[in-house]
């Protein structure tokens, strides 16, 4: 008997992740950063969305011409591997819109490449030291005839920390670049961004953001944006922001929801 006790309770040390709590669902979405949390062992997280941008509006001599860029869907599948290491698959479906325009055919659409990945858990927070999460980015094109495609594959490292100011207040910043796919040289990102609870299951963020090319000019931007807990593990978002600099688009929208599976 004493045996059979001790091999039971060896089994529930071990196979202790079922009994643990999981957490409240957390997406890498809305806001350009990457929130430092991982996905559970075991589960699955899809992140859907769909984004409008205006990319610029000019005069021509036939007339006042705007472009827009669509995303939707934009779908993004994580899965925990271990408590510390999640898979990531990524792609979207992208229109380019020219309004005003005297063509039977002003729209451009296609596939980006996909983005396989893996997020790594790093440190714990612990005091002023910053939870902190590894990102590492493939990006591989699968179809020529996409205007979106490259022919070389990209890569893209983040570093992905977060600190806890208050029950009500937390910080998430982001740092890395990427390089390749067509892209010439190395293009640096930063982003910055205050999220906040507001009240039961509604919380908010503001967030900086921005990409520096080695070759071309900067693209800085500001947004913000709503998270509406639905279920444990649903989550609605709404976001929006401006274009900070001159190449920045004027202004962007977006909308999506997360779901997690199991619950």
């Amino acid at each position: 008997m004493k045996i059979s006790h001790l091999v039971l309770c060896l089994s529930i040390i071990l196979n202790s992740n079922i009994f643990s709590q999981v957490d409240d669902i957390s997406p890498d979405r809305p806001g350009a950063g990457n929130g430092s949390a991982l996905m559970d062992q075991g589960l699955i997280q899809v992140e859907l969305g769909g984004s409008i941008e205006k990319v610029t509006e000019f005069n021509s001599p036939i007339g006042l011409f705007k472009i827009f860029s669509h995303s939707y869907p934009s779908i993004l599948l994580r899965y925990g591997v271990t408590g510390n290491v999640e898979v990531r698959l990524g792609a979207e479906y992208l229109q380019e819109e020219l309004s005003n325009i005297e063509s039977s055919n002003p729209n451009t659409t296609g596939f980006s490449p996909i983005s396989v990945g893996t997020k790594i858990k790093l440190f714990r927070e612990k005091g002023l030291l910053p939870e902190t999460a590894f990102l590492f980015t493939v990006s591989v094109p699968f179809k020529k005839n996409s205007p979106f495609q490259s022919d070389y594959i990209g890569s893209e490292f983040q570093l992905a920390m977060s600190n806890t100011v208050n029950k009500r207040f937390s910080l998430t910043y982001n740092i890395g670049g990427s390089w390749g796919a067509g892209d010439p040289g190395v293009t640096g990102f930063y982003s910055l961004s205050l999220g906040a609870n507001l009240v039961k299951k509604l919380a908010a963020f503001v967030e900086i953001y921005g990409y520096l090319p080695e070759k071309n000019s900067p693209d800085h931007r500001f947004d913000g944006g709503f998270t509406y807990m639905i279920l444990k593990n649903l989550q609605a978002d709404i976001s929006g922001g401006l274009g900070i600099s001159e190449k920045s688009p004027e202004y962007f929208v977006g909308l999506g929801i997360s779901v997690r599976l199991p619950e």
